[in-house]
């Protein structure tokens, strides 16, 4: 299984979303290889060493901004992309598994492309935010207020799943994996 992984590459942020990043990499490196926007830094830099720990096939995706940082991701596979608008799609056509960590505007701006994706084409593709510390409480707020204003229709909150601890996550996890085998 491919999984994505939405995270964060600022090195400011508090340590406690590093270590829900190792937390949930290392449990995931036991079940599939890693999809990721290269960044050897921060969360997404966890992610990586947690997979390269565990000798995972890492699928590395960047823009030609960010491509010096290739040279601290060794172990990946390297993809350079036009723009972080074929990136995106690029790592959604790759994945089975999505995962959305904690993050800033890329992050955000990941999750809500591909939610709309699975959205507008009837995609069957999971996707899972980690919500430990209601962190996306203002993201589902917004989506609160599309409906409110009759922008979006509840089904939307139909294309993700929300965990708010490491065993409902894992729950999840299990989950897709034993649906997967069911095909």
């Amino acid at each position: 299984m491919k999984i994505l992984i939405l995270s964060s590459s600022r090195e400011e942020i508090n340590p406690y979303y590093k270590s829900i990043a190792r937390s949930i990499s290392q449990y995931l490196a036991l079940v599939g290889d890693l999809i990721f926007g290269a960044a050897s830094t921060s969360m997404m830099g966890i992610c990586y060493d947690e997979f390269a720990k565990h000798n995972k096939t890492i699928y590395a995706y960047t823009t030609p901004k960010y491509i010096d940082d290739l040279d601290n991701l060794l172990m990946a596979e390297h993809f350079v992309c036009r723009n972080t608008f074929e990136m995106k799609q690029k790592m959604f056509e790759e994945a089975d598994l999505i995962v959305c960590l904690p993050g800033g505007p890329g992050t955000i701006s990941e999750l809500t492309s591909y939610i709309e994706e699975k959205r507008s084409n009837d995609i069957d593709k999971p996707i899972i935010i980690y919500d430990e510390s209601n962190y996306f409480k203002s993201f589902y707020e917004m989506y609160d207020n599309f409906i409110n204003q009759k922008f979006a229709s509840k089904d939307i909150f139909n294309m993700y799943e929300v965990a708010h601890n490491k065993i409902e996550f894992e729950n999840l996890v299990e989950e897709i994996i034993f649906n997967r085998k069911k095909r």
